[in-house]
């Protein structure tokens, strides 16, 4: 399947409500394209759901960025759809991730572990059965659905947004982004919650210079979005662990009250496997830190903002 990060065709004088028709074909178009595997053979390759959870947060951001040329009642119907498709993907990627993590301790354990990562093992094979049910359910009958709001999308309903350019939008656009994103940053991220906004607001600002990327020069695309790229993957990574941390700590006092006699054999993994991701987390909120200290420092925040200025 195709990488649809970049759009071919699109450049900076185009109007846009042709833009809008061309990004929200392809990522659209994704979706549909990953759903069927995603699916119907999440077992071939975990990276079909994955990428069906990426290419619904891609293809959202498109809708947001193009909400002009489509229509309130438009707009709300599509991010409902995708919203659905999304909810059903990441409760199984989020599985994946937490079974990828228990069969890497399993390579190295030790005995004590052995019956406690023998145990997650089943418990996360069994809630990933569980979240592929709810993905099915999910998405049911939203392919159809989807195909039908993409057939609606030509027609423009705003004629303000037929004379504004592409770059006409990216600029506001993108400047409101990119303070959104760095006024998170410069706050206090101790509290997960407050570098999870950061890590959306950041999302955000990714998937918009993707689609904006034709409007600016080279230096905009090979510098200044790979920066970008690295600060969500130190988010996402964090991510993973507070998701983690809070599936282990709903474990941990379920088997407390209900097995305590097996909750003792089981104990030496499950803490251990808690214990690595609470220190994780901290650890990538540091590589953040660093990441925004070089943001600044090397010019690359000055140099989107002059961009977005000239």
């Amino acid at each position: 399947m195709a990488d649809t990060k970049w759009i071919p065709g699109l450049h900076a004088k185009m109007s846009v409500t042709e833009a809008a028709q061309r990004v929200l074909s392809i990522r659209l178009g994704h979706v549909l394209e990953r759903l069927p595997a995603a699916v119907e053979h999440p077992d071939e390759d975990i990276e079909h759901v994955h990428q069906l959870r990426v290419g619904t947060r891609r293809a959202a951001a498109a809708v947001r960025i193009f909400a002009g040329t489509l229509g309130a009642n438009l707009h709300r119907r599509i991010r409902r759809t995708l919203k659905a498709i999304r909810r059903g993907a990441g409760a199984a990627r989020d599985w994946d991730i937490f079974l990828e993590s228990i069969n890497t301790r399993l390579r190295r354990r030790t005995v004590s572990q052995q019956a406690g990562l023998d145990f997650l093992l089943g418990f996360g094979q069994g809630h990933r059965a569980a979240a592929q049910e709810y993905l099915r359910h999910a998405t049911d009958g939203q392919s159809d659905k989807l195909r039908r709001l993409m057939d609606e999308i030509g027609k423009p309903s705003h004629a303000a947004a037929q004379a504004q350019t592409l770059r006409e939008v990216a600029i506001p656009m993108l400047t409101a982004l990119q303070h959104e994103f760095e006024q998170g940053a410069r706050g206090d991220l101790h509290a997960y919650e407050a570098l999870h906004q950061v890590r959306i607001k950041g999302k955000q600002l990714r998937y918009a210079m993707e689609v904006f990327e034709s409007c600016f020069d080279a230096a905009f695309r090979m510098r200044v979005y790979p920066s970008i790229a690295e600060m969500q993957e130190i988010l996402g990574t964090a991510n993973d662990s507070h998701v983690a941390d809070v599936m282990l700590e709903q474990l941990r006092m379920h088997m407390e009250r209900v097995q305590p006699a097996a909750w003792k054999r089981y104990r030496p993994a499950v803490e251990q496997l808690q214990l690595y991701h609470r220190r994780r987390l901290p650890r990538q909120r540091a590589l953040f830190e660093k990441w925004w200290e070089k943001w600044q420092s090397s010019g690359l925040s000055a140099a989107l903002t002059k961009w977005l200025k000239a």
